[in-house]
């Protein structure tokens, strides 16, 4: 394909300046409130966001003189593959584009055509960037509800099939050890919600974290539908009509007054993880929640849980002529056009991956189930 200078012309010589200008009008992605970006590199594998040490560190305890065990190779060439590009790209097509020389044509002030241009240029920049975003998304979401990225049909109908990475998150539980109970009864669901007691499970593990580890949690993160559950436990409400921290003169147990409840004795408080992302596949989108399973919910420590491990893309290192770009939150957008066949392009671009350097310091807890951690 050749690529040709923009018909939008001196309007995306200022890309940069476009970008820079407009940057709240861009979506809040969900990611930032726990990962923050990382130094581009000029190559990134999964080894490097995982953390080589912490990989090779998987291996198996054996008896003196045994023959070490013998690994599949399908998941460490993965692990030290090179990870594939996070790409998007939107097109005007020939028709749009007569459609817009028509408004063009229309406007007799050269200030409108200016701003209709400029608009257009935008609407293609914010689509490519909030896409890539939403992406970043999904991973942070999976990082932190399991310490699993799929990369699957499901959540990337269109790309690479990775299958499920493993960030090697070692402290897995289910809810049969929130108390050294196997009582059924003691699951978060809103049928036991008489008999469960997440604020004696929360101190459980709060405590079972500093004594056995050293670590200590400042937040637990959990979907609105596990915490409307925990709201409605009885355990929960009784503990709140006789605490008299409460801020707003009367009895509710509400985010608030349950969090004034938990930082008071000392625990961790909740925060509300609610992520949403939009997947294509065939012209059609779906919604996916990305957050694992609402039954999970991660006790992690304060301050950032990771880093969007990142690289350069092959077009900063080199540059094509005729292009324009600009860079949004170290995502390359780039625009073009082509004339056979004809076309104008936009296309966000980043090579990213999530590490979790907080893998040891969190707890990802399985509320509902009473044997092993399950998927």
């Amino acid at each position: 394909m050749s690529r040709v200078t923009s018909l939008f012309g001196r309007w995306t010589q200022e890309l940069q300046f476009l970008v820079d200008t407009n940057l709240e009008a861009l979506k809040q992605p969900f990611f930032p409130r726990y990962f923050r970006m990382g130094t581009p590199k000029n190559s990134l594998t999964y080894a490097t966001a995982i953390g080589t040490s912490r990989i090779e560190a998987a291996a198996s305890v054996v008896e003196h003189g045994s023959e070490a065990p013998l690994r599949s190779r399908a998941g460490l060439e993965l692990l030290h593959g090179k990870i594939a590009s996070i790409k998007v790209k939107r097109k005007m097509d020939e028709q749009e584009y007569r459609e817009w020389l028509a408004m063009q044509n229309l406007s007799t002030l050269d200030d409108n055509a200016k701003n209709q241009a400029i608009q257009l240029i935008w609407d293609d920049i914010k689509y490519v960037a909030d896409s890539v975003s939403s992406r970043l998304d999904i991973m942070a979401a999976q990082a932190l509800s399991k310490g699993i990225i799929s990369v699957n049909t499901t959540t990337n109908p269109d790309g690479v099939v990775h299958g499920d990475i493993d960030l090697l998150v070692t402290n897995k539980i289910a809810s049969d050890a929130f108390t050294n109970s196997t009582s059924a009864d003691r699951v978060w669901t809103l049928d036991k919600k008489a008999s469960a007691t997440p604020i004696a499970d929360i101190q459980y593990l709060t405590r079972k974290a500093w004594m056995d580890n050293g670590v200590m949690f400042g937040r637990i993160l959990m979907t609105p539908e596990k915490f409307w559950i925990l709201q409605a436990c009885t355990e929960v409400q009784n503990l709140l009509k006789g605490f008299n921290g409460i801020t707003n003169g009367e009895f509710s147990p509400s985010l608030g007054n349950i969090n004034a409840y938990l930082a008071a004795n000392d625990l961790p408080i909740i925060e509300l993880v609610n992520v949403r992302a939009k997947i294509e596949s065939d012209g059609k989108l779906t919604t996916l929640d990305p957050w694992a399973d609402k039954k999970y919910i991660t006790f992690v420590p304060d301050g950032d849980l990771g880093i969007i491990h990142n690289a350069f893309a092959i077009e900063q290192i080199a540059p094509v002529p005729n292009v324009d770009y600009a860079t949004v939150n170290n995502t390359l957008v780039s625009k073009w056009s082509q004339t056979e066949p004809f076309g104008e392009f936009t296309r966000g671009e980043i090579a990213a991956f999530p590490g979790l350097e907080a893998a040891d310091q969190m707890y990802i807890v399985n509320t509902e189930h009473q044997d092993d951690f399950d998927g």
